[in-house]
């Protein structure tokens, strides 16, 4: 009877972290370049269930809980949307633009820059956008054109490239922001497919991150009706205990 409240106990907090994650990933469906997290379970513990005979015959086994297992983030492409704006930059397929933070480079899909009160080319709120070479690129002016490989050009003449990084596997990134990674063995794409005045929408999918919200949502108080019945019953047994 008791381990059945510990099995409802660790379903409500799984399926609570999951509405959480479902609810990150529908506030940011307009977040440029946002990748959605997904959570998987696993059972954390079996124990082998015997029939109390003069065998001890087995008659199977029994999970002690669920709980979380590990958050997947989805690397998948979100679709593209011309803005024609000078400083929109979106990547088609793999790879990051990287950005020099107080914190080290971080890695991001979101390429709506701007440029700073230095002339250098920025996301707001993180730092300097770092080119091809690894060091900040400087324009002065957002009067600019680029080719399909992120290549920049002020009335014709080259200002610098834009970096597009690739890692060995983006399953090790660290997320360590909204819509940024940190990662190790980072190597700047030489043929990037840079979409000029573009952005990445959020790959966030609504009617997927509903449909895992209502039955996370179902299952949460599905656990919590179960363990007002267990409690009930725990009552009328301590009741007749005392009889």
């Amino acid at each position: 009877m008791v381990r059945g409240f510990y099995t409802l106990a660790s379903g409500m907090l799984t399926k609570n972290r999951i509405l959480n994650t479902v609810s990150n990933n529908v506030a940011n469906t307009n977040t440029t370049g946002f990748k959605a997290q997904h959570l998987t379970q696993k059972t954390f513990g079996e124990m082998v269930a015997s029939r109390l005979d003069s065998a001890s015959t087995e008659i199977g086994s029994l999970a002690l809980g669920t709980t979380v297992d590990e958050a997947v983030t989805d690397f998948t492409q979100g679709s593209l949307n011309s803005t024609g704006r000078a400083l929109d930059f979106a990547i088609s397929g793999d790879g990051f633009f990287a950005v020099q933070t107080a914190d080290g480079v971080a890695y991001t899909r979101n390429g709506s820059f701007n440029l700073d009160a230095e002339g250098y080319l920025v996301l707001n709120g993180a730092g300097r956008v770092l080119g091809r070479n690894g060091q900040p690129i400087y324009l002065g002016t957002d009067n600019i054109t680029s080719d399909g490989a992120g290549n920049l050009y002020i009335n014709g003449a080259a200002a610098g490239s834009i970096g597009v990084f690739r890692f060995p596997d983006n399953a090790q990134l660290t997320i360590v922001g909204e819509g940024f990674f940190q990662g190790v063995g980072a190597t700047a794409d030489p043929q990037p497919q840079v979409v000029w005045q573009s952005l990445e929408n959020s790959n966030t999918e609504m009617a997927a991150e509903l449909t895992r919200g209502m039955t996370a949502q179902r299952g949460l108080q599905s656990c919590s009706q179960a363990l007002k019945i267990y409690d009930t019953v725990l009552d009328k047994a301590i009741d007749l205990g005392r009889v």
